[in-house]
């Protein structure tokens, strides 16, 4: 009796082992998703992930603020997170209530482009503000409007547009006092914020 039960356990255990699914102990192992099949170790292992090269940051913010140069028309200045700021002058940028840029500032939305081409992977945020002249909402949404002018100009200049975000300060984020003229000339304005890659 006891013969006849170790032999059905013996059988079970056959069987069951037939259904397992066999582990390779031996051979190199089939890449990971991400690596390149081609650069394994030399022990046979997959290599590390490739990684997206990266850019020099420091370096590209220096040669775009170079490549514009000391002029009237940008001010260039570093923020405290890193970004870039391009801050372009707008008392004149427009026709008053209007979005279509004047010849002036599509000449340097020219050089501009022109300086941002590269690198490509750099992202740009462009921002429009302006006085606290009229409604505030109104202003808000002319604020928009104008900076998708700017960004949809950058794009007809080479700029791809999954670089590009146009958003609207309208008169929130005043610079100089809107009681006098000069104050309010000056807080017509564009800004355009370059970011490295995420």
């Amino acid at each position: 009796m006891h013969r006849l039960a170790a032999l059905a356990m013996f059988a079970l255990g056959m069987l069951l082992g037939a259904c397992a699914t066999p582990v390779a102990t031996t051979g190199p192992a089939a890449p990971l998703a991400g690596t390149r099949p081609d650069a394994a170790a030399p022990d046979g292992r997959p290599a590390a992930p490739v990684a997206k090269p990266a850019i020099d940051w420091p370096a590209a913010r220096n040669g775009i603020a170079n490549a514009l140069g000391e002029s009237r028309d940008v001010v260039v200045s570093v923020r405290a997170d890193g970004a870039l700021n391009l801050m372009v002058p707008g008392a004149d940028a427009f026709a008053r209530d209007s979005t279509e840029p004047h010849a002036p500032l599509r000449a340097t939305l020219d050089r501009i482009a022109a300086a941002l081409r590269d690198p490509a992977q750099t992202r740009i945020v462009v921002l429009g503000h302006t006085d606290s002249m009229g409604r505030e909402l109104y202003n808000l949404q002319l604020s928009i409007h104008r900076a998708e002018a700017v960004a949809e100009y950058l794009r007809t200049r080479g700029i791809a547009l999954a670089r590009l975000t146009a958003d609207g300060r309208g008169e929130a984020e005043p610079i100089a006092d809107n009681a006098t003229e000069p104050g309010r000339a000056t807080n017509r304005r564009v800004e355009i914020i370059i970011l490295p890659p995420e």
